[in-house]
C-alpha cells in the first residue's frame, strides 16, 4: 500500500492513539506468528532501497570521528533517500515515504536542480529520520539479520544483498551526487530507470525475501513465521494475488485452516482470532460510547439491549499469553458475554482512564456519579455492527498484514 504523507505521531494529543492500550495486546500475539515486521514495513521495494542506503551511508564516513559519526551516517542517508526518492518516482514507484513533497518538487516546472541535505527544503518528510527509511525500516532490518548497531551497518547477509544490487549500478555515478548534494532533472531521467531495475532485481528479491521471512528465528524448522511462508505461497499458487489480500485477514486465515499447520502455528493463530474477537467487540461498545455523550448509561444499555446482539462466539476465557491489564479485559469480556452493557461501559471507561493516566492525558470517556457520558474525544461518525460484522471484522493485522503485502509483491508476476 503506497504512503501518500505521515504525520509527526508527537502532534497529536497525548493518548490519542489506542485508547485502550489494545496495541500492546495485539503485538504480543502478533510477534508469536511475524517476529521482525511491523505495521509499517510492508515493501520490499523499500528494504532494498534502505539497505543500500544503509551501506553507502557507512562507507561514505568510515574515517569520520567517533563521536560525529552517527549524526555525518544519518545525514548522509537522508540525502541517498532524497536521491532514491526523485529516482523511484521517475520510474512511478508507489512505495515512497514521503511522495508528496517529492511529487510537489518533480511538478514543479520551474526547478531543473534538486538539493540533498537536512535542510527543512530538502528534506522529504517533516521528520525524515524519525519517519522515513532510517527510522522506520532499521528495526525490522535489525530483526532480519540484515544490519546490526545504531549506525545500521550491514552483516554478512546484508552485504551479499547490496552488493548484488550495486553490481547492476553505476555506484561511482550514484556516490558522486550524494556527495555533490544535488542532482539535475536530466540526471534523473537518466539514472531513474538503472535504479529501479537494480533495486528490484529478480535475485535481489529473491535473497531479501528469504531473510525477511525467517524472521528473527535462527532455526527455520521452529520458525512459525517460515512456515507461514511456505503455507502463503500454497495459497498463492490456488488462489493468486487475491488469496493474500491484506484487507480480508479472515480469509486468510480460514484458507490457512484447511491446510496442514503444525501444531505451534496452528495455536498462535487460534489464539489471533480468538482475542481479535473480542477486541473488537469491545471496541466496538468503546467507539459506540463516544457517540453518545450526555446520555445516561442506562439509556445506551438499552440500545444496545435491542440490537440482540449474541455473544456465543466469544471465548469465556482470554488465551494464555500474559499481557497488559488482561484482569481488566477478561472482566469486561465477562461483563459483555452476560450482556451486562453497563458494567462493560463502566470497565472500559476504567481501563480507558488507567491507559491515559499512564501516559499523562486525560481519559476519552468517564461515567460520572449520576450515570452520565462524558466524551472528551468524540466520534461523529459511528454505526453500530450487525451481528455478522462483529463476528468477522478485523481492527488489527498482528504484523500479518505486512506480511501479506510483501509475500504478494514477490509472488504475484510484475508488469513487463
Amino acid at each position: 500500500m503506497p504512503f501518500i504523507s505521515l504525520l509527526d505521531e508527537r502532534l497529536k494529543p497525548k493518548g490519542s492513539r489506542d485508547p485502550l492500550g489494545f496495541e500492546q495486546v495485539w503485538t504480543k500475539y502478533g510477534r508469536k506468528v511475524v517476529g521482525n515486521l511491523t505495521t509499517i514495513t510492508n515493501s520490499l521495494e523499500n528494504f532494498a532501497t534502505a539497505l543500500l542506503g544503509f551501506n553507502w551511508a557507512n562507507e561514505l564516513n568510515k574515517d569520520v570521528n567517533d563521536n560525529d559519526e552517527h549524526k555525518l551516517i544519518s545525514a548522509t542517508f537522508l540525502k541517498y533517500e532524497q536521491l532514491a526518492a526523485y529516482l523511484r518516482h521517475e520510474g512511478k514507484s508507489q512505495s515512497i515515504m514521503g511522495i508528496t513533497r517529492v511529487k510537489d518538487r518533480m511538478d514543479d516546472g520551474q526547478r531543473i536542480t534538486f538539493t540533498l541535505g537536512t535542510s527543512s527544503d530538502e528534506k522529504i518528510l517533516s521528520d525524515q529520520v524519525g519517519y522515513g527509511l532510517w527510522g522506520f525500516y532499521s528495526s525490522a532490518s535489525r530483526d532480519s539479520g540484515l544490519i546490526h548497531g545504531n549506525q545500521r551497518k550491514l552483516t554478512i547477509e546484508g552485504l551479499k544483498i547490496v552488493e548484488l544490487i550495486e553490481s547492476k549500478l553505476d555506484k561511482t555515478k550514484f556516490v558522486s551526487i550524494i556527495k555533490q548534494s544535488s542532482i539535475s532533472k536530466a540526471e534523473i531521467k537518466e539514472l531513474s530507470s538503472q535504479y529501479l531495475t537494480a533495486i528490484n532485481d529478480k535475485e535481489v528479491a529473491r535473497q531479501l525475501i528469504q531473510a525477511l521471512m525467517k524472521g528473527n528465528s535462527k532455526n527455520l524448522e521452529t520458525s512459525s513465521q517460515y512456515e507461514l511462508w511456505l503455507k502463503t505461497q500454497l495459497i498463492y499458487s490456488e488462489q493468486g494475488a487475491k488469496g493474500l489480500d491484506s484487507k480480508f485477514m479472515g480469509d486468510f486465515f480460514s484458507q490457512l485452516k484447511l491446510l496442514d499447520l503444525s501444531e505451534g502455528l496452528n495455536s498462535s493463530l487460534s489464539n489471533i482470532e480468538s482475542i481479535e474477537r473480542v477486541l473488537v467487540a469491545l471496541n466496538h461498545v468503546f467507539h459506540y460510547c463516544r457517540t453518545n455523550d450526555g446520555k445516561n448509561i442506562d439509556e445506551i444499555n438499552q440500545n444496545l439491549l435491542a440490537q440482540n446482539y449474541q455473544f456465543e462466539y466469544l471465548p469465556a476465557q482470554l488465551p494464555s499469553l500474559d499481557v497488559q491489564n488482561k484482569d481488566k479485559i477478561q472482566q469486561a469480556l465477562n461483563s459483555l458475554r452476560s450482556y451486562d452493557y453497563i458494567s462493560v461501559i463502566e470497565q472500559l471507561a476504567g481501563l480507558n482512564k488507567k491507559v491515559m493516566s499512564d501516559r499523562q492525558g486525560a481519559p476519552w470517556i468517564e461515567v460520572d456519579s449520576k450515570k452520565i457520558l462524558k466524551v472528551r474525544m468524540k466520534q461523529e461518525k459511528f454505526k453500530l455492527f450487525k451481528q455478522s460484522e462483529l463476528e468477522e471484522h478485523w481492527d488489527y493485522d498482528y504484523f500479518i498484514g505486512s506480511f501479506l503485502d510483501i509475500s504478494k509483491s514477490y509472488l504475484e508476476p510484475k508488469d513487463g
